[in-house]
């Protein structure tokens, strides 16, 4: 523990705060000083006439120039410094008072010094600091006479009484000079003042707007927060009913339909019923799908998809797709051809959802084109990042589509427009997964499109994901059409 005695008093006088001297201590020693030098012209030209004793000399010396310093430093250090300097007018009402008396109670010389330190007084205290000051040139005038045996003097030079006059005429003319620019200073300052509160209270209510406004809209950010959420449950829940209420019988379709099929493709009578089962299974299986790509976009929304990072042939991935693809290719009369880049191997990555994109980008290039061409080119190139990426690009030479329709392409359940919805079919959700899912494994999609003319889709995806550090892909390239990430 510190001892306190050991703590320096600097320390502590140095956190004190400068005591702040009162405007009127500084005006008193002025108009003190000027006033008591002008009036001792006129006392030394009388004390001179007088051949006055050296007391008397040494007493107007003090009076002229020791009691203005004396007086000014004892308001400035007085706790209350506009009181001391009250009280120092009083002593220079009885120090005029008092050199009266003892220069006989000549009226002239007296009255005129007294009245132009009472004008003073009242201009700067009032009627009460006048009055007091008025006891006060009494009591030195009783004072002085007390000394003097109240002896009555009233011979005075022409060259004193000029002197007392003009000391008189000096001291209230500097006076009043001091006091138009003090009041000069004071109205600039009152209107600077003025001016800043207005300022000031333009600011409190431009404040004020500006939090009540902002309390709104935190409001109005937190009800559509909880409208959201409570919507984003509902959807959740509504989801996940749907997901056991139509998939639970939908399998059971399917794998009746199934069942129905082997035992009935035996028998050569039954093809009719065979090719109605086929129908049956295969809109159960695309009802099935539609609901699966619904549940998957609910979860890559909730963020609770899961990848399964695997190691595996890209090669091989690719002619899985093009296997599945083949029957609709032949349907709609489409050729598809594949291209590999030198030294592609194997990739890390979700296979099932890379799978999942290639295929929804070869379904929709087979589905709008007709009797046309279909290429997929599979290269790697490098990101800003200096990550690799492998890139699968899928030109086909179909219907295409306008910028309008790029717009609105990645967009949930929305398709290009109405009558390709009415031709084609859809619900609008497999590039809306795909991009996401795109994003999820490091890549993105894009497009480039000239309506009449085809398409081109190209999907990246990190050929390594294990090197990222997140799920959320770093990568949103800008594509020829204003294509970003958000």
């Amino acid at each position: 523990m510190n001892n306190p005695s050991t703590v320096p008093t600097d320390a502590v006088t140095d956190k004190q705060p400068a005591r702040r001297v009162h405007p009127l201590v500084k005006l008193g020693f002025g108009l003190r000083l000027t006033g008591h030098m002008l009036m001792a012209l006129a006392l030394g030209s009388i004390l001179g006439d007088r051949q006055a004793p050296l007391a008397w000399w040494a007493l107007l010396a003090f009076t002229t120039f020791a009691w203005p310093l004396l007086g000014f430093l004892s308001a400035r250090r007085a706790a209350d410094n506009k009181r001391a300097e009250f009280r120092n007018f009083w002593i220079d009402s009885m120090i005029f008072g008092l050199w009266g008396a003892l220069l006989g109670y000549n009226p002239w010389i007296t009255i005129g010094a007294l009245v132009a330190l009472g004008t003073t007084q009242l201009s700067i205290g009032g009627v009460r600091l006048a009055g007091q000051c008025v006891i006060a040139a009494a009591a030195g005038l009783a004072l002085g006479g007390l000394l003097t045996g109240f002896e009555i003097n009233t011979i005075v030079s022409i060259r004193s009484q000029i002197l007392a006059a003009l000391a008189v005429g000096l001291f209230t003319m500097l006076f009043g000079v001091q006091i138009h620019f003090q009041s000069v200073a004071a109205y600039r300052t009152s209107g600077e003042l003025a001016a800043r509160n207005r300022f000031i209270e333009q600011q409190s209510n431009e404040l004020n707007q500006a939090r009540k406004a902002a309390v709104l809209d935190r409001a109005e950010a937190e009800a559509a927060r909880s409208q959201a959420e409570d919507a984003n449950r509902t959807k959740s829940a509504f989801l996940a009913n749907m997901s056991h209420e139509l998939r639970t019988p939908l399998n059971a379709v399917i794998g009746y339909t199934e069942l129905l099929e082997e035992d009935l493709a035996d028998l050569d009578s039954l093809d009719t019923a065979l090719s109605d089962l086929g129908k049956i299974k295969g809109a159960a299986r695309h009802l099935l799908g539609l609901i699966n790509d619904v549940l998957d976009l609910s979860k890559i929304e909730a963020e609770k998809v899961d990848l399964l990072i695997e190691t595996f042939p890209i090669q091989a991935l690719v002619d899985q797709v093009t296997s599945t693809i083949d029957p609709l290719l032949s349907a709609n009369e489409n050729q598809l051809t594949v291209s590999f880049a030198d030294g592609l191997r194997q990739m890390q990555t979700d296979a099932t959802r890379l799978r999942q994109v290639l295929l929804n980008l070869v379904s929709n290039a087979t589905k709008f084109t007709h009797g046309g061409r279909i290429h997929i080119d599979v290269a790697q190139e490098l990101d800003d990042a200096g990550h690799q990426l492998t890139v699968l690009q899928v030109n086909d030479s179909g219907i295409g589509l306008s910028a309008e329709q790029i717009a609105r392409l990645f967009q949930p359940f929305v398709q290009a427009d109405s009558n390709t919805t009415r031709k084609y079919g859809g619900t609008g959700l497999g590039l809306a997964i795909s991009r996401k899912l795109c994003r999820m494994m490091g890549g993105d999609i894009t497009v480039t499109s000239v309506l009449g003319e085809g398409s081109i889709f190209r999907a990246t995806v990190a050929t390594d994901l294990s090197a990222y550090s997140g799920v959320e892909s770093p990568l949103c390239p800008q594509d020829a059409n204003g294509n970003t990430c958000d």
